[in-house]
């Protein structure tokens, strides 16, 4: 049975940790500096500057993101194991799924405010292009659009994470921890890519037909991040008005999808010795 104090203690230490080694501030101040960036980016576009800008805005928070996961993210799971303070962590009467799902919940608290941060700064960028261009050029900036489209980002980047919590658990050492999340982000990216163009050549050549099932499978595995794109949200007037059944299931998606890489890095945690 998992204690949620116990687990909230090590979400907790995961959290302190993250602020102390100042795991943000450098994030933040380069996204920073990246967001404001779009106020001189929007003069280069010539229509449509809503939507540019807040791709712009939205792609920066995502880089940003991925830096925290794959360098500290990676450092957090990996580096505390070769640096022994696993064995401190275990030594205290904790399990180790409780381990597993309070560094996954920590690591998590810190992009969410990451993610909060800069949210709020891009929010305020998009703000002041749309009151220094003609309506005609940036019509609409729905709050809540711009709310669901963060909410997606954040959904992908935890699924990123608890793939590399479960990596964690498999190999020793933050460098093969990291090529593998690389790996494995790089064929979740190229990989609805390459689904198109097969389901294209299906239509033609039978031959194709088994290739497609394969990749349909694999994509249960390597999640398509894409599926969790809702920029277009925030050019909607009327968001809730919207069909949003696509979002909902990609959310459903996401949150399961988290839940099964958790439980299989905590069957992993549980099999593997510490020597």
């Amino acid at each position: 049975m998992i204690s949620l104090v116990r687990t909230l203690a090590v979400c907790r230490l995961a959290v302190v940790d993250g602020l102390r080694r100042h795991a943000l501030k450098g994030l933040v101040a380069l996204a920073i500096a990246a967001e404001l960036g779009g106020l001189l980016f929007f003069d280069f576009i010539p229509r449509d500057i809503g939507r540019a800008s807040a791709d712009f805005i939205l792609s920066m928070a995502w880089i940003a993101g991925i830096v925290f996961i794959f360098f500290h993210g990676v450092n957090t799971l990996a580096w505390s194991e070769e640096k022994r303070v696993i064995y401190t962590v275990l030594a205290r009467p904790i399990s180790r799924d409780e381990y597993v799902i309070g560094t996954f919940a920590g690591l998590a608290a810190l992009l969410l405010l990451l993610n909060a941060i800069l949210a709020f700064l891009g929010y305020g960028t998009l703000l002041l292009i749309k009151g220094s261009v003609k309506s005609v050029y940036f019509p609409v900036l729905s709050t809540s659009g711009y709310l669901l489209a963060w909410l997606g980002l954040f959904a992908a980047e935890l699924m990123l994470l608890s793939a590399l919590v479960l990596f964690s658990g498999l190999v020793r050492g933050a460098f093969p921890v990291l090529l593998m999340g690389i790996a494995f982000y790089g064929i979740a990216s190229g990989l609805p890519v390459v689904r198109i163009a097969t389901a294209l050549r299906v239509q033609d050549e039978k031959t194709y037909a088994w290739i497609s099932e394969v990749l349909r499978v694999l994509a249960a595995v390597f999640p398509d991040f894409g599926r969790l794109d809702f920029k277009d949200f925030i050019g909607v007037q009327a968001v809730f008005q919207e069909d949003l059944t696509g979002f909902l299931v990609a959310l459903g998606l996401a949150v399961a999808y988290v839940t099964v890489m958790l439980l299989a890095a905590c069957a992993v945690y549980r099999k593997r010795d510490l020597l």
